[in-house]
């Protein structure tokens, strides 16, 4: 089903974004983990914001890419004039955009595992929690599973707008208006749980919601559970995306 001169392809295509936000992403985390001034700021900064927003960026520029700005450059064309079919062709991409964010979240958790085990983090110095003890490698790893999770359900998303649209500033317009609500609200309910009365309430305007460190953090399971949320949103979204894709007719 998969189809490995595609796959090749695509990543040739890709692999300069992926490279530049994985880069950013990586060097954000270690800077914040490992410069006691930014310490303080790991979860709130980083932990935040720059792991929905950094992967958001990517997601928004990579699935328009898969699909529908092929169809509307007329590459695809070309890709189908090939012995692959279009059930191969979605689920390659597919494919593609799931393991390009598990490779960006697992190069840039090896970095912080790495600079945790040299210095482990304290955790009082997150004042507002009220948290003790200092920070784990097993609390690293669920914080950017839960993350990981939420991303992967956004490029679901996006991917579906690039299958169901033969036109580009259509996949990227929705999907724009999706990642960059998704992440403003989460941001504004971010400064909600902070403090700041009234935006608590933007948590059910977003999809990141669904990605919960502090439940990490305070050592409970509610992470594990809101995970079973963006997975079964991206699992539905790829599949709509897919099967319009394969069942649509496009402008060859």
């Amino acid at each position: 089903m998969i189809s490995l001169p595609l796959l090749k392809q695509t990543i040739k295509s890709n692999w300069v974004i992926w490279s530049a936000m994985t880069a950013v992403m990586t060097v954000l985390c270690v800077q914040f983990s490992a410069m006691e001034m930014t310490q303080s700021l790991l979860f709130t900064i980083f932990y935040g914001m720059m792991t929905t927003i950094l992967p958001g960026i990517y997601v928004l520029v990579t699935a328009n890419k898969l699909l529908a700005s092929q169809v509307d450059r007329g590459s695809m064309a070309y890709v189908l004039s090939t012995p692959i079919k279009r059930s191969a062709v979605a689920v390659t991409q597919t494919v593609f955009m799931v393991i390009s964010l598990v490779l960006m979240f697992a190069i840039q958790t090896a970095a912080h595992l790495t600079v945790n085990a040299v210095d482990p983090l304290s955790l009082e110095t997150m004042a507002y929690n009220a948290l003790s003890g200092e920070l784990t490698g097993a609390m690293i790893i669920k914080i950017n599973l839960s993350a990981l999770t939420v991303c992967i359900a956004l490029a679901a998303v996006c991917f579906m707008f690039s299958g169901i649209f033969n036109t580009a500033k259509y996949t990227i317009g929705l999907s724009g208006v999706f990642v960059g609500e998704s992440i403003l609200a989460n941001m504004l309910a971010m400064f909600g749980s902070l403090g700041v009365d009234g935006l608590d309430n933007f948590k059910y305007a977003t999809i990141c919601s669904f990605y919960d460190y502090q439940s990490v953090l305070t050592e409970t399971n509610d992470w594990l559970v809101k995970m079973i949320f963006p997975i079964g949103i991206a699992v539905i979204a790829f599949a709509i995306g897919s099967i319009v894709f394969k069942k649509k007719d496009l402008p060859l």
